[in-house]
């Protein structure tokens, strides 16, 4: 029986959630010298590099991955990283410092952007919960239901390879796919003791929050204002294209690694103002931590931070002072010390992220085939999305493509972060490109990474978007501050000067929350609604249906072994039959990409169970002795597999149990 999913077991998921993030991280960044925002921004990126070590390496060494193993790796790390930071400190090999922000902010600062932390996290929470899918409601869309059977795969085997999840769908062998994402959500479902469901609801819940915390930190890092960083974690909290789309289409993994990404540049910048060790250590785990939470992230991240570099390799050819550099030295110096420096980071991540790398390698020259998206729509129509940040739904967030107008007009005022703007026009470029030529073979082999999709571009675009919107909206503060102090009034009572920049701040938060409805929120819950319906409201029937959820429970009371498979169409929603109930599926995801041949055939043929002799010798390869057959498609224009219609008085079954949508058989010969 699945686990209550009441309110308490909701909640315990989501603070196990947020204790899973924030320890393992806290305490190898701690140990690796992070203090302060670059440590809360970079604790979950931390904490999924080690969770997504600790699988694969535990795998090879034969150790079962689970809360406690996972809590020796983070101590082994953190003690040999806290060891290296003290001895190299102690031989004068590193003075620590530099690498920290210049600009104070002060204690009600950091409270107030804090504040509008919370607020994003709280907006990110309200748009899920009110998504029209209920807390605990199962997601519909496509690999929703692979992530789902791995997390619960993993958890119940402590098999935290790269290929043990898959062979749930692909077996005897398996397939490869970067699994930190769900070697943190198996933490979640056996720390909380809640069902996979509330599990993928929690770990989703806070995303756009986790998206605020990165932001923030990114802009504290690079000296940015307080007003700054605040209004970048709100409109992470509001803009649809950054977290909430690739949410809505069920690209969890994906969605993971945008909300990170921003925080490569935090470890970037850290480093190549001071390389150390322990800095160095910061930059190859959190490279490691994108690569395992999605194979994507970490081109992502590489093409959203490369303009950093760029600008900080401009200004030593212009002569001008570089962070973390002497005055005087020579621009080659600077490029060609960065590069080397960079090495030795490189080399440690790729030795950590081996299995990784290696996994990758095979799987991309294996047989697994691959279907580009093709995407040919004008090129106005894209930048016009890009421009109003919308995608999925017709209507245009108008209030964040003013305050982007404003920060591109402003740019000068970014200062340290005018890279950002290169970031922007570099990825935006790219998703015109593959949304406007999408068919073209040069175009297909330049997006693989993100498989010609331009839904995920669009995400990874919507990165320095909103931070340059983040800017428009903190120069508005700007402007309202300074022309409230060039008040008589104002200037007459000393005591209030210091008080406008507040006040004004707090002013444009509120007008921007009350002219957004909510930062967006029912434009956001409108799209994080086809996470649970695959489709619009109202348009078509969910996949997984209750009548199938409650046949997926009364096979879960059967008794099943583990060593049986239950016979099932792959797209009627019966798919999810392990992550709801334990039982082994004979198709395990709705993909019958690469899958083994006898599963396709007993899809086809098994109604000749009596006269095709093959289809009985699978039924016992398999080990399959039940059948269940749903109701309905992911894909509206496919039926039911003709192998498993109208089984209704054939004498080889009988039903042990039946309900309006769907139907239990066992095989009586």
């Amino acid at each position: 029986m699945p686990a209550p999913e009441d309110f308490w077991s909701y909640f315990a998921a989501v603070a196990t959630y947020v204790a899973v993030l924030a320890i393992p991280g806290g305490v190898v960044g701690w140990a690796a010298g992070l203090r302060g925002w670059a440590l809360a921004g970079l604790a979950p990126l931390l904490s999924y590099a080690i969770t997504g070590l600790a699988g694969p390496w535990l795998a090879i060494v034969h150790v079962p991955y689970g809360p406690l193993s996972v809590a020796a790796c983070t101590l082994l790390l953190a003690v040999v990283l806290y060891g290296l930071r003290r001895l190299a400190v102690a031989r004068g090999w590193m003075t620590p410092g530099a690498e920290e922000p210049r600009e104070p902010w002060t204690r009600r600062a950091h409270l107030a952007v804090a504040a509008c932390v919370g607020i994003a996290t709280a907006v990110s929470i309200a748009v899920v919960v009110s998504g029209r899918g209920g807390t605990t409601a199962v997601f519909q869309r496509w690999d929703t239901v692979f992530h789902a059977n791995g997390i619960r795969y993993i958890a119940e085997t402590g098999d935290g390879s790269l290929t043990g999840m898959g062979t749930l769908n692909w077996y005897p062998d398996g397939s490869f796919y970067p699994n930190a994402y769900h070697l943190v959500g198996a933490l979640v479902y056996q720390l909380s003791g809640t069902s996979i469901p509330v599990t993928l609801n929690a770990v989703t819940m806070p995303i756009a929050g986790l998206f605020a915390l990165a932001m923030v930190a990114l802009v504290r890092q690079l000296g940015g204002r307080a007003v700054f960083a605040g209004c970048a974690a709100l409109v992470a909290g509001g803009a649809t294209t950054g977290a909430y789309e690739s949410v809505s289409s069920g690209l969890l993994p994906f969605a993971l690694g945008i909300v990170l990404t921003p925080l490569a540049a935090v470890a970037l910048q850290r480093f190549v103002v001071r390389p150390g060790v322990d800095t160095g250590a910061v930059l190859a785990l959190g490279a490691v931590g994108l690569l395992a939470a999605h194979s994507s992230a970490l081109f992502g991240a590489i093409l959203f931070a490369l303009p950093l570099v760029v600008q900080r390799w401009y200004r030593a050819l212009r002569g001008r002072r570089v962070d973390g550099v002497p005055e005087g030295k020579a621009a080659w110096r600077v490029v060609g010390g960065d590069v080397l420096k960079m090495i030795p980071v490189m080399l440690g991540a790729g030795l950590l992220a081996a299995p990784h790398i290696l996994g990758a390698i095979t799987f991309t020259s294996g047989s697994y085939p691959y279907h580009p998206w093709g995407s040919h729509m004008p090129v106005w129509k894209a930048l016009a999305m890009l421009a109003t940040f919308k995608q999925v739904l017709p209507v245009p967030q108008i209030w964040l493509t003013v305050f982007l107008a404003l920060g591109a007009l402003t740019l000068v005022a970014l200062r340290r972060m005018r890279w950002v703007m290169l970031s922007a026009l570099g990825l935006s470029a790219l998703f015109v490109v593959v949304a406007c030529f999408g068919g073209e073979d040069w175009v297909i082999s330049l997006s693989r990474p993100w498989w010609n999709d331009r839904f995920r571009l669009m995400a990874l675009a919507a990165i320095p978007m909103c931070l340059i919107a983040a800017h428009g909206m903190s120069e508005a503060q700007r402007w309202l501050a300074k022309v409230a102090t060039g008040r008589a009034w104002v200037r007459a009572r000393p005591w209030l000067t210091g008080r406008v920049g507040l006040a004004t701040a707090v002013l444009i938060v509120v007008a921007m929350g009350v002219l957004t409805g909510g930062f967006y929120r029912a434009a956001n819950a409108k799209t994080v609604s086809l996470l649970y319906y695959n489709g619009l409201p109202g348009e078509v029937v969910p996949p997984v249906s209750q009548d199938e959820i409650d046949a997926m429970d009364r096979l879960g009371e059967l008794g099943i072994p583990g060593d049986q498979k239950v016979l099932n169409d792959r797209l009627d929603g019966t798919a999810w039959m392990y992550a709801l109930t334990g039982v082994h599926p004979v198709a395990a995801h709705y993909d019958a990409g690469a899958v083994n041949p006898d599963a396709v055939y007993m899809a086809v043929h098994f109604r000749d169970y009596d006269t095709d002799p093959r289809v009985r010798a699978v039924t016992r390869e398999l080990n399959v002795h039940y059948v269940l057959v749903g109701s309905g498609t992911i894909r509206r224009d496919t039926p039911i597999a003709p192998g498993l219609q109208k089984l209704d008085g054939l004498d080889f079954v009988t039903v042990v149990y039946r309900n309006p949508g769907a139907v239990i058989y066992r095989i009586t010969k």
